[in-house]
């Protein structure tokens, strides 16, 4: 098989250093051909900005445009990157925190949209801190690869449409033809929208077991609720998740974590596990009740 050409989308905020890191793991991969790296970077107004993007300047395989802060959107800058800027067939998208695992990742998210079986792809998260979110990854992301398409909605109910942009691939024609993000603005859960829209639309999408990026996080308390606060936001704006049945996968996830965490005998976790989930609960709770 030849190379399959991509282009990347990195959104941007401070954060040149990992940029320059994720370039440096890009040249490792294998079976792609990467024809243009787009980076939206938001104005922070701070030195951190002025150093990234100097560092952009610098890099000929970048292409970059700046989204003032007050006018960033999950959906609309990654909207305007899709189609303003990319010209390639397939868009990998992927946050500017994330480490690549295996170099034939990126060749293993976009294979079976290159082959035209799916039309939106999402990889395995992995987690390398001993805390709540490396349960939750070992949840939402398992060993093995599954394809959704319409027919498995009414089963697996809000699941079905559960994605990740931090690492993820888009049939580009697709997603212009069906309207991008269809005109949402929002701060959250594009990836989910998305997956709702393609599987209305009778395509397909597939997580990729097999495509393994790290992605970890430190978040305070705090930071977890106001996270869980614009993702509640998100539901009260896009009504369309209404129908679906949320609620038994959220406790199904806080037991598991709480399982593990007492399998491993993992204090830190089993100190954290309530707050933890009580933050999420109250964020989430909240945020429904803005729009």
């Amino acid at each position: 098989m030849d190379k399959i050409t991509v282009d990347l989308v990195c959104p941007i905020y401070k954060g040149y250093k990992e940029l320059s890191s994720l370039l440096l793991s890009l040249k490792k991969q294998q079976k792609i051909n990467i024809n243009k790296i787009v980076t939206p970077i938001t104005n922070s107004n701070d030195q951190e900005f002025c150093d990234t993007l100097n560092f952009v300047k610098g890099n000929k395989s970048i292409t970059y445009f700046i989204v003032e802060k007050d006018e960033f959107s999950h959906s609309l800058t990654r909207e305007k990157a899709i189609k303003d800027y990319c010209s390639s067939s397939i868009v990998v998208m992927m946050s500017q925190d994330i480490k690549l695992i295996n170099d034939d990742a990126i060749f293993n998210l976009v294979e079976d949209i290159y082959n035209k079986k799916t039309v939106y792809n999402y990889g395995k998260q992995v987690c390398t801190n001993k805390s709540i979110e490396k349960y939750i990854r070992e949840k939402n992301y398992p060993n093995n690869s599954y394809i959704v398409s319409k027919e498995n909605v009414d089963d697996m109910q809000i699941m079905a449409f559960f994605a990740s942009d931090a690492f993820s691939a888009y049939d580009r024609e697709v997603f212009i033809s069906v309207g991008g993000y269809g005109g949402y603005d929002v701060m959250m859960s594009e990836d989910m929208l998305y997956s709702k829209i393609i599987l209305d639309h009778g395509y397909k999408k597939k997580y990729c077991s097999n495509a393994i990026v790290e992605h970890s996080h430190k978040y305070t308390i705090k930071q977890l609720y106001n996270r869980y606060f614009e993702t509640g936001k998100f539901y009260a704006q896009v009504k369309m998740f209404d129908q679906y049945k949320s609620t038994n996968s959220g406790i199904s996830l806080a037991f598991y974590i709480l399982k593990e965490a007492i399998k491993h005998f993992d204090i830190k976790t089993l100190l954290r596990w309530f707050p933890d989930m009580l933050a999420r609960y109250i964020g989430m709770k909240n945020g429904r009740k803005q729009v």
